[in-house]
């Protein structure tokens, strides 16, 4: 847990504290739009801050707690001495030997417009040592997918004017070169800035498209389209997919739809099931899942066999990923206004909640 005062390492399993806190801090956390914690292969990597340096890009060995490197991330472009590049951290992805941080540049000289597109960039270190290996930026790279295999990372462009988006490949392998383009016309809420709103399986890459009603598959590697899947409002109205996420084997790929949670084939797109939520949001309007709300962040999450939604109600659900069917759900009243923060590990989920931690196992014993 990292949070303003200190970084603690729990017992997943009996909630004890492992080791000593440590004197590493992040003052705003984890958000919709922002998660500093990455972990792979018995290592925890943290963007956070110490008492001597603030942006820090950190490696513990989860067996002790102990340091294994860390590496400065401040402004690394002077800018010719009137114009400074900032680069602020939105989260940190591990990918086979290599650490990736995102984020968006800031130039500070006095000539900020609202109208400019967003540059973001990619930052990529080796994971055994922290050296730099290389870093790519540009206002094409917005909400970049780091996937949990392969080389190929997705990006796309920042927020169009009046033209259609894109996404486009970023080959890991070729130090961040640009690979494929395709343009995803009508859908500008894939180039606001936050959590990227697509998703990987099975070695495709996945996201909306057409009026944002219709999910586009396409391989990881060449760009060309596998499949695609067409969803319709019951009542005939425009209907939006959500954020799209997939189990943990690849799979399958589920995708929000409003009030529904369609469980598709990650190879053929197929229909699996549909989830269907009732009842009202804590505002009195439709209950939705908020991974229909289009706003970034991990607003769900799979284990080997559940699949951990919220919803607008402030309710986390636990579905059976084989059935859709819900297995339990846990509503705290004394929930903050944002919402509870969670993560999935294993085979429990955890909660955070003002300053309780509560873990619950993905089948409610």
């Amino acid at each position: 847990m990292v949070s303003d005062t200190a970084t603690s390492f729990l017992d997943a399993a009996t909630g004890k504290s492992m080791f000593h806190p440590l004197n590493t801090t992040k003052d705003f956390r984890a958000s919709s739009g922002t998660y500093p914690t990455a972990y792979a292969d018995g290592v925890f990597y943290l963007l956070c801050d110490t008492p001597s340096q603030s942006g820090v890009l950190a490696a513990f060995d989860a067996a002790g707690g102990k340091a294994k490197w860390a590496t400065n991330l401040a402004a690394s472009d002077p800018g010719g001495g009137t114009v400074i590049s900032m680069y602020p951290s939105t989260y940190v992805a591990v990918l086979g030997n290599t650490v990736y941080v995102c984020g968006t540049e800031l130039k500070i000289d006095g000539k900020f417009s609202a109208k400019e597109p967003t540059t973001g960039y990619i930052r990529a270190f080796n994971a055994a040592t922290g050296k730099p290996l290389w870093q790519v930026e540009g206002t094409d790279i917005n909400n970049v997918l780091v996937p949990p295999t392969g080389s190929h990372l997705l990006a796309a462009s920042a927020v169009p004017a009046k033209k259609p988006g894109r996404v486009q490949m970023i080959d890991a392998g070729r130090k961040g070169a640009r690979g494929w383009k395709v343009s995803v016309p009508h859908a500008s809420h894939y180039f606001t800035t936050g959590w990227p709103l697509t998703c990987y399986a099975a070695g495709l890459f996945l996201f909306a498209g057409g009026n944002g009603n219709t999910l586009f598959a396409v391989d990881a590697a060449t760009g060309s389209e596998k499949w695609h899947q067409r969803f319709d409002a019951k009542n005939g109205d425009q209907v939006r997919i959500g954020t799209p996420f997939s189990s943990q084997d690849g799979a399958t790929v589920y995708v929000p739809v409003g009030s529904d949670l369609v469980a598709l084939a990650a190879a053929d797109g197929t229909l699996q099931w549909v989830a269907v939520l009732d009842g009202a949001s804590d505002t009195g309007t439709s209950n939705l899942f908020n991974a229909s709300l289009r706003l970034g962040g991990k607003n769900a999450q799979c284990s080997a066999d559940t699949v951990f939604a919220t919803d607008s109600a402030k309710t986390l659900w636990a579905i059976d990923a084989a059935t859709g069917r819900a297995r339990w759900r846990y509503r705290d009243p004394g929930q903050p206004d944002v919402g509870f923060m969670w993560t999935v590990g294993g085979d429990r989920v955890f909660i955070a909640s003002h300053l309780t931690l509560t873990a619950i196992a993905a089948h409610g014993r």
